[in-house]
């Protein structure tokens, strides 16, 4: 925006009287990095459900199919229904108060603005629980199968993983990590390798100096994060950094239940008032084929 642009902008608005428009034009604010794909839903099933809603994944038994003998009188089974797993919700909260003058002359923003902040936030922190507890999901004592560890990624632990989901589900899916994680692939994911020998791929390697990067690999697409911090302030990151998980279809389910709920008032014993805001929601995970999902671990 040029000066002659913008002493009319300014201009326009103040014969308008906006206030809330001027004090976003003179204010550039500095936004913080989110999350902005919804990747739950490429690691897992993931479901809005309604107050109300079912919490319970049944399984339907009995139905069998047999062989017979025209003539006789054929054996059947009776059909059950089992409830196998139960959601266990948690709760997630974000909230804040703000000084009501502060509020009023622009200081801090608009109350919309605000409030998509506080959205992105809920957004940020569901996708730092599904990925920290996916990771967290075996070590080195409970399987020797689904979780490995090395001291920096590598072609073997990588392959050798993704051999093991493919024979625990239809498939794998996704290679997920943090960016800075997952970025050795680029260095041995532009050759092919038979055991013995190693054979370059031109397209490989075309896409990774193009990009800087390799969007598959052993026949796995690959999905990189960038980390995410929680504010400014403290800057404390929301992924770990030390962990690559290997997911296959189907390995469970993450659910919101319920509508995000807000809860605004201003407290008017303080002077000047206090505005506050609130925005809370339930949520719950289920893991029902955790043999689908391998871990590897740098240390």
């Amino acid at each position: 925006m040029d000066e002659i642009k913008l002493k009319e902008s300014v201009a326009s608005i103040l014969q308008s009287g906006d206030k809330e428009a001027l004090a976003q034009l003179l204010v550039e604010w500095i936004q913080p990095q989110h999350i902005t794909v919804d990747y739950i839903s490429l690691l897992m099933k993931a479901r809005s459900l309604n107050k109300g809603d079912s919490l319970v994944k049944k399984i339907r038994k009995g139905i069998k199919v047999r062989t017979f003998t025209p003539g006789q009188m054929p054996l059947a089974s009776e059909l059950t229904v089992s409830e196998r797993l139960n959601y266990i919700l948690d709760g997630a909260i974000v909230a804040i108060n703000a000084n009501q003058w502060e509020l009023d002359n622009g200081d801090l923003g608009t109350v919309g603005e605000i409030r998509n902040e506080m959205q992105a936030k809920l957004r940020d922190y569901y996708m730092g629980k599904v990925f920290t507890g996916l990771s967290t999901v075996w070590n080195a004592v409970n399987t020797p199968s689904n979780y490995a560890t090395g001291a920096v990624l590598t072609a073997t632990m990588l392959k050798n993983m993704i051999d093991r989901i493919n024979q625990t589900t239809p498939g794998a899916k996704a290679i997920v990590g943090l960016r800075e994680t997952l970025t050795p692939i680029t260095t041995f994911g532009a050759s092919w390798s038979d055991g013995a020998n190693s054979f370059r791929v031109p397209e490989n390697i075309s896409e990774i100096m193009k990009t800087g990067w390799l969007g598959n690999f052993y026949g796995t697409p690959i999905l990189a994060l960038n980390q995410v911090y929680t504010n400014p302030d403290d800057y404390a990151p929301m992924l770990p950094a030390d962990k690559v998980l290997v997911i296959g279809e189907g390995i469970g389910e993450f659910i919101t239940y319920g509508e995000v709920k807000p809860q605004e008032y201003t407290e008017m014993k303080t002077v000047p008032p206090t505005w506050n805001l609130a925005l809370y929601q339930e949520f719950g995970m289920v893991l029902d084929n955790v043999n689908g999902l391998g871990v590897l671990e740098i240390v």
